[in-house]
């Protein structure tokens, strides 16, 4: 488990060096998204749209909030969004999205950050419910 991590931060460390050059604050760190347990234990897959402002020269975001998905996962992914901060140079207000992709997979549970503008969750499916007593 700690390899795995170790591996994500490193991932995740390239991906912010890269999108760095590009005019957009650098997300410098946060908490690892989760699948919401309830969530998963009703097999509830989806999109969630976050949206926020980073304030000029700020690096928490502020008015975050879930623009779309299903209710089950906003909560998550809007508490989730809330533990990030950026390196903003920029002297304004600006508004950015971001969008959470919670999927059920066969595999291991993984983090994906293709940006901070695009997370994937994949957990593991939930083993199926036992129908007798």
């Amino acid at each position: 488990m700690v390899v795995r991590l170790c591996a994500l931060l490193c991932f995740l460390v390239l991906c912010l060096s890269l999108v760095a050059h590009i005019d957009e604050p650098e997300l410098i760190s946060g908490n690892i998204p989760r699948y919401p347990p309830l969530a998963r234990q009703a097999h509830i897959e989806g999109i969630v749209k976050v949206t926020f402002t980073l304030p000029a020269n700020a690096g928490e975001p502020a008015y975050v909030e879930a623009a779309s998905g299903h209710p089950e996962l906003k909560a998550a992914a809007v508490e989730n969004m809330k533990t990030w901060h950026f390196r903003n140079p920029y002297a304004a207000n600006r508004k950015y999205e971001t969008t959470f992709r919670y999927r059920l997979v066969t595999g291991p549970q993984k983090v994906i950050f293709e940006s901070f503008h695009d997370v994937e969750i994949e957990s593991p499916e939930p083993p199926p419910i036992d129908s007798h007593y």
